[in-house]
């Protein structure tokens, strides 16, 4: 702030932001940073989660789809599709009737051959940003209600960390943060499955 050159583009940025008055300093720069950065994400280490790096969590997530909130939704930029378990899509209230055809046959992490059901493109709000995504259909068990992978991913530019625990993406100009579920291990998806939004 001793510098009157950078107090003036300090001023100039948080004028045309939105800015709370509960901002730390580091949040006030990485505010002013990607105000001027643009299509910039990052993560810092006040974004780790409370046990730190010592932990071994997948990214899981909860978003709204068919108005109903949906828990333990994987994001996994490992993977080439957006996958929805056939039990998950009836849950929502989708019928193998509404699916589009597919003769697309997957290979599982397993290295077995799944045959996809159908493809469902539905709405599906994420950090309050809505959005169309395709989904592979399986009739399979899974450790997740919903999957999130590379096709969702890349089309947004959103980046999730493992470490981290959070997914961020940009939308409107605004970074959206959107933080894991907290009390998942490797593995677990607990009994709850939808509750109405």
């Amino acid at each position: 702030m001793s510098s009157s050159k950078h107090r003036k583009v300090m001023l100039k940025e948080l004028k045309a932001a939105e800015v709370s008055v509960n901002l730390t300093p580091g949040e006030l720069v990485n505010l002013v940073t990607m105000a001027r950065a643009v299509k910039t994400l990052s993560f810092t280490d006040d974004d780790l989660p409370p046990e730190g790096r010592d932990h071994m969590k997948p990214l899981r997530i909860t978003v709204i789809c068919n108005e109903k909130k949906v828990p333990e939704v994987l994001v996994d930029n490992g993977s080439a599709l957006n996958v929805c378990p056939l039990s998950t899509a009836t849950t929502l209230g989708f019928e193998p009737e509404s699916f589009i055809p597919s003769d697309q046959g997957i290979l599982a992490y397993d290295g077995t051959r799944r045959d996809v059901i159908g493809t469902l493109v539905t709405e599906v709000q994420i950090g309050g940003e809505e959005f169309d995504i395709e989904f592979q259909v399986l009739d399979i068990k899974a450790s997740f209600l919903l999957l999130i992978g590379r096709p969702w991913l890349h089309k947004v530019g959103a980046v999730p960390s493992t470490l981290y625990q959070k997914l961020k993406f940009i939308s409107k100009n605004k970074v959206i943060t959107v933080k894991g579920d907290p009390d998942l291990e490797v593995g677990q998806i607990s009994q709850k499955l939808f509750v109405d939004n």
